[in-house]
This record gives C-alpha cells, sequence and structure tokens, in this order.
C-alpha cells in the first residue's frame, strides 16, 4: 500500500481508489457513467441501465467467476487475461458494473481492493 487512497462517489455509490487515478479527459463522469485512469490503470463504473452483465466472457483466456456480498446485495466478479491486459469487473445486480482494466503483469489485488470496497454512498438519502 503506501499510497493514499480517497472516496469517490457516482451515482448513489461509493468506492475507494487509489489516488493516482482520476476522471478521464475524454470520459470522464457523465451521468451514471465515470472512467478513472492513471499508473497505467483504467477503471470504469457504469451505473446506467445499459450496463455489461459480464455474461458474455466465459471464453475469454484465464477466465474465472465467483460471487462475494457487496454493496448489500451478491455481486458477480468477472477475471480474465486477454493481450497482455487484465480486466477484473464486478456486477452488482441492479445497481452498477465495475471494470479495472490494467496491465496483466500487475498486482490483482489493487484492482479487488477498489471493486470491494463499492458501497452505497451514505451521504445520499436511500431511496
Amino acid at each position: 500500500m503506501g499510497k493514499p487512497w480517497s472516496s469517490f462517489r457516482i451515482a448513489g455509490l461509493a468506492l475507494d481508489v487509489p489516488d493516482q487515478l482520476a476522471p478521464s479527459p475524454e470520459r470522464g463522469i457523465e451521468g451514471g457513467t465515470a472512467v478513472l485512469e492513471g499508473a497505467g490503470m483504467r477503471l470504469t463504473v457504469d451505473a446506467s441501465p445499459f450496463a455489461d452483465p459480464l455474461t458474455g466472457y466465459a471464453d475469454k483466456p484465464g477466465y474465472e467467476h465467483w460471487r462475494e456480498p457487496l454493496g448489500g446485495g451478491t455481486a458477480d466478479f468477472v477475471l480474465f487475461e486477454e493481450e497482455g491486459v487484465r480486466t477484473v469487473a464486478v456486477k452488482i445486480p441492479g445497481r452498477a458494473t465495475a471494470v479495472v482494466h490494467q496491465p496483466a503483469t500487475a498486482q490483482q489485488d489493487t484492482a479487488l481492493q477498489i471493486l470491494r470496497s463499492i458501497r452505497t454512498d451514505q451521504g445520499e438519502s436511500n431511496d
């Protein structure tokens, strides 16, 4: 660890991200979608109704799928590597999909730590 992390909020969710991740100049934050980039990593959070359900990757190299409690429900985690890029993603049913792309050589612990930090933003009223 060592490097500072901070909370990032979008569309009723909060998550912890390393400080070197910043909203991307092209995509940034729009509607229920955010793209943060830095240190060779890209984080996409999509809380729109069109978020990727993460169901189409079972044939990818090194594919893994597991479930964990997250954000007040049970989330589906997916991991695979393709062409030197590792994708670690989580789908919180009815809430959002978050995806981290990073070099396959990077520590996947950081990606998992970001994704596992997703929670309901307590700073907003829960409808």
